[in-house]
Order: structure tokens, then sequence, then C-alpha cells
């Protein structure tokens, strides 16, 4: 719709409120995550994309970035979880706990314990403790070697 829209229609493709787009975001968005519970990331990637030019909710945020993770592009990710958690109303522990994941695998380990620490303040959980502490050693073995 967004690319149908660019060349049909250059300033409605600029405008949220045309006809069609949310509607078309949530059934990107239900394509996208039912691609990603069958493990096809790729395809995941692609319809959530375009679930988010059509309109940009936060699980479609959310849900991109998880692929992306998942698929070893970690500052792809983290581009899209932390706009998840910017445009949430609430917040919650599973994005603050995703995006300290992805920044973790992407050696920010100062980030990555300030996003695991406020995902563990709404919701203590064992494996993000787990991976608090290994960024904790690894932030203070990296300390001392340097």
């Amino acid at each position: 719709m967004y690319a149908f829209l660019q060349e049909v229609s250059p300033a409605a493709a600029q405008d949220f409120s045309v006809g069609g787009r949310i509607a078309w975001a949530i059934y990107c968005y239900n394509a996208g995550h039912d691609a990603a519970e069958s493990g096809d990331f790729p395809l995941a990637i692609t319809t959530l994309t375009e679930a988010i030019h059509a309109f940009p909710f936060p699980t479609s945020l959310e849900l991109l970035g998880e692929c992306l993770f998942r698929e070893g592009k970690y500052v792809e990710a983290t581009i899209y979880l932390a706009a998840a958690i910017g445009m949430n109303d609430k917040q919650e522990f599973r994005q603050f706990f995703l995006l300290g994941k992805v920044l973790a695998a992407a050696n920010d380990n100062y980030v990555s314990k300030i996003m695991l620490e406020k995902a563990i303040s709404i919701e203590p959980d064992r494996e993000a403790q787990e991976l608090l502490n290994e960024i904790k050693r690894r932030a203070t073995s990296e300390e001392q070697a340097a």
C-alpha cells in the first residue's frame, strides 16, 4: 500500500488518515506475526516493514525488532525496539528486556545494563537478571583489560 501510494499520490503516502491504512497495518501485522511464529523471519521482516509503513503500531515495531534480532541484525533491531518503547503509552517488561538483549548482543554493555535494570524494575525475571549479571561481569573485565 505504501509503495502504491508513493507512486500514485506522494502526499497521501505521508498522511496516516488516508482510508485503509490502519486496516492494512493490522492485516500486515497479523501476517508478519504468523510468519514469525512459523520461523520465516525474512517474510516476517518484509511484512512487518509494510505494516509499519502503513501505521507504526508499537506491537509491529516490537515484533519487527525481535525478528531482526533473530536474524542477527542487531543495529536495525535496536532502532525498532527503541521506537516501540517510545511509542508505547506504558512501560512493558518485554520491550525493555528485548532491547537489553539486543544491545548485549551488539556489545553495548552500558545501555544494555540500563535497559535490563529497567526491565527488572518492571517485572523481576531470572533470565533478565542472569543476562544483567553477565553484562556487569563483561563490563568489569573490559575495564580491567583497558
